[in-house]
C-alpha cells in the first residue's frame, strides 16, 4: 500500500518541479530583456529671468495746488485749460486796486520817515556844536540823539510795511510754481477768492517723468530681498516694463526709484515706486496699469518638468535619474525655488546634464525601497531651449 502511494505521488512532484523551473526561466528572461520603459528630460544650462507682475497706479511726479495768497476778485484767467504751463507763468490776475493803493501809501510812509530821520540827524549835529559851547544841557543833547535813533527805526518800520505791501501786490498775480499739465479751472472771472482757501483754483501736475506706484505683499518682498545675491543676481536699472489694460506694452522701460519699507497695516503690503519717461504724455495720472518688474537673473538655472518631481511621505521633493549605464538613481531632498508653466526651478539635488525620468515612474517604485533597477529610455531626451524658456516666462506674465 505504501509503495502504491509513493508511485502515485511521484508524477505530481515531477510536474511541480517542471512548473517551478519554467517560471524561474521566464522571470530571468523578463529581467534581462524587458526593462521598464521610460522617457527622460535632459537638463540644459539656462538663464532664468525672475519676473513678477504687480498692480500699479500712475501718479504725477510733482503736484502743485494753485491757491491764492491774497483775497479779491479774479479779473482774468491767463491760461488755457487742459494745457501745459511753465514755471513762473501767470495763471490768474486778482484785482490789484486796493493792494496798489496800499503799496503807494507804504512808499509815501517810507519817504516821510526818511525825511523825519534826516531832520533828526541835522538836529543832532547842531546840538553837538551847542553842547561844546555849553549852550545846551547834556540832557537836551541826549534827547536829540534818542530822537535820531527813533527816526531811523521808524524808517525801518516803514520800509518793512512797504515790502509787505509790495509782496501782497505781487500776489495778485498767481503764478505756476512748476512746469506741468494744468487741467480745468475751478473759478472763472468775477469769482471772489480768499487767502488760504481750502479748494485750489487749479492743479498743475508734472507728467514727465511720471511715477507708477506698485504694491507687493510685505512677506514676499522681504523674501526677494533675502534671495538677492544668494539665489539670483539682482537686475540693474531699467528693470520695469509697463503694460496697459488692453495688453499693449509701453515703449520705454522704467526703473525702481525707491521701495517704502513701511507696511500698510490694512493690506500688509509695501509700495515700490518706479519712474518712466513720458515725453509723449501717454501715461496719465490715476490710470491703473500692469507693471512687470525684473528682480534678477539665475544663471545656469536647472529647470525640470514638474511631472518628473514627486514628493515622499516626509514631504521632500524627489526625482529618479537615469544614469548613462541605464541604472536608476533615486534622489531625495531636492530643493525647488519656484515654478513656471509646468516646470520647477531646482536649486539643489539635480545637476546640469542629468536625465530626469518624467514618464514610466509607476514601474519604478522598487527603487524607492533600495532595490537596484535599470530602465530603458524610449526616444530621444526632451530638452528646453533658452528661446522656449523666454517665451514661457513672457506668457506667464500676461
Amino acid at each position: 500500500m505504501r509503495f502504491n502511494k509513493l508511485v502515485l505521488a511521484l508524477p505530481v512532484v515531477c510536474a511541480s518541479l517542471l512548473i517551478l523551473t519554467s517560471c524561474d526561466n521566464g522571470k530571468s528572461q523578463n529581467s534581462n530583456n524587458k526593462l521598464p520603459k521610460v522617457t527622460v528630460f535632459k537638463v540644459e544650462p539656462l538663464n532664468y529671468t525672475l519676473k513678477i507682475s504687480l498692480p500699479g497706479r500712475v501718479i504725477a511726479s510733482q503736484i502743485a495746488e494753485i491757491r491764492p495768497q491774497v483775497g479779491g476778485i479774479v479779473l482774468k484767467r491767463e491760461f488755457d485749460e487742459s494745457s501745459n504751463v511753465k514755471a513762473g507763468q501767470s495763471l490768474y490776475q486778482i484785482d490789484p486796486a486796493i493792494y496798489q493803493a496800499n503799496y503807494d501809501s507804504a512808499v509815501a510812509s517810507v519817504a516821510s520817515a526818511k525825511a523825519n530821520a534826516n531832520i533828526a540827524q541835522l538836529t543832532l549835529k547842531r546840538y553837538a556844536g551847542l553842547l561844546n559851547t555849553k549852550s545846551i544841557s547834556q540832557q537836551d543833547y541826549d534827547k536829540a540823539a534818542a530822537d535820531a535813533k527813533q527816526a531811523e527805526a521808524a524808517v525801518s518800520v516803514a520800509q518793512a510795511a512797504e515790502h509787505t505791501a509790495k509782496v501782497n501786490l505781487d500776489y495778485t498775480k498767481v503764478y505756476s510754481p512748476i512746469d506741468g499739465y494744468i487741467g480745468k479751472s475751478s473759478v472763472t472771472e468775477g469769482a471772489l477768492v480768499s487767502a488760504g482757501q481750502s479748494s485750489p483754483l487749479a492743479l498743475v501736475q508734472q507728467l514727465d517723468p511720471i511715477y507708477v506706484d506698485m504694491t507687493e505683499a510685505a512677506t514676499r518682498y522681504n523674501k526677494y530681498l533675502q534671495d538677492e545675491n544668494v539665489i539670483y543676481e539682482p537686475a540693474k536699472d531699467n528693470n520695469v516694463e509697463l503694460y496697459f489694460n488692453d495688453g499693449s506694452k509701453y515703449a520705454y522701460p522704467g526703473s525702481v526709484k525707491f521701495s517704502d519699507m513701511t507696511v500698510n497695516e490694512t493690506t500688509g503690503t509695501v509700495t515700490l515706486r518706479s519712474q518712466f519717461a513720458n515725453t509723449e504724455g501717454k501715461i496719465l495720472p490715476g490710470m491703473f496699469v500692469k507693471p512687470q518688474m525684473t528682480l534678477g537673473y539665475i544663471k545656469n538655472a536647472v529647470l525640470v518638468p514638474q511631472q518628473g518631481i514627486t514628493s515622499n511621505a516626509k514631504g521632500q521633493y524627489t526625482a529618479k535619474i537615469l544614469k548613462p549605464d541605464n541604472t536608476i538613481e533615486y534622489r531625495q531632498d531636492i530643493q525647488v525655488y519656484t515654478g513656471i508653466n509646468g516646470y520647477w526651478v531646482v536649486t539643489k539635488g539635480i545637476d546640469i546634464g542629468e536625465q530626469v525620468i518624467v514618464t514610466g515612474l509607476l514601474n519604478l517604485i522598487a527603487v524607492e525601497m533600495g532595490i537596484p533597477m535599470k530602465g530603458k529610455m524610449v526616444g530621444e531626451p526632451a530638452k528646453l531651449t533658452q528661446e522656449e524658456l523666454d517665451s514661457i516666462i513672457q506668457k506667464s506674465m500676461k
